[in-house]
């Protein structure tokens, strides 16, 4: 039996590669999205900041996670894994591990976390709100509670959406979603909820991120 983090993950990129232009949910340029034009729109707010300054050191010894490819960044634990666990057409997944022995560990011990940064080919692209609304629906639909939901402003400006949610089998997993180039990035974490949220605080765009959109301006 795969663990809650690899259901909740296959899940979305499934829904993601059945998607089609005709069954996406409609989207405005404002950042309300509703299904029909009668019912009540879900509203993601993905806010526009100021490019923030130099972060704070982290509470951890760190090193840094970089996809140069896709164009982000963020710091982990030292002695910390990194494991490549799901690539394909549609998305691709790595798992920053506490120890290597829990990555298909169904539940993660005490005292141990393990972080997932899944990423996705997703239509409409560059829409942050519309992916979010779309993973609420993927979550409402398999019977997952949302506890929290917050935009976040992370280094050098890129905006984030963070979404708490609880499984059906009472699991509190927190989830930050983020728009990178076309494509689209998705951190969750179980273990120290705490550690897993300084680390999501680290992302950054890097590598062909950069080149492409902040040297040009």
């Amino acid at each position: 039996m795969k663990k809650t983090i690899f259901i909740v993950t296959l899940l979305m990129l499934t829904l993601s590669a059945c998607a089609s232009p005709a069954t996406e949910i409609p989207v405005t340029e404002a950042t309300s999205v509703s299904a029909e034009d009668n019912a009540p729109a879900q509203e993601v707010v993905v806010t526009e900041a100021p490019m923030q300054g130099k972060l704070p050191a982290p509470s951890f010894e760190s090193q840094t996670y970089i996809d140069e490819a896709v164009g982000f960044a963020l710091e982990y634990p030292a002695s910390w894994t990194v494991k490549e666990t799901m690539t394909g057409e549609r998305g691709g997944q790595s798992v920053l591990l506490s120890s290597p022995d829990i990555i298909d560990l169904e539940t993660v011990p005490a005292g141990e976390t393990r972080v997932a940064i899944t990423v996705y080919q997703w239509d409409p692209k560059n829409d942050l709100a519309a992916f979010a609304v779309s993973r609420k629906a993927a979550w409402d639909a398999s019977g997952f509670t949302i506890l929290s939901e917050e935009p976040v402003t992370l280094d050098l400006g890129l905006a984030a959406v963070k979404i708490t949610v609880q499984t059906p089998e009472g699991v509190t997993v927190p989830f930050l979603f983020a728009a990178i180039g076309d494509q689209y990035l998705s951190i969750s974490g179980e273990g120290d909820l705490a550690l897993v949220d300084e680390m999501m605080r680290y992302l950054r765009p890097a590598g062909n991120y950069i080149e492409q959109h902040l040297y040009s301006l």
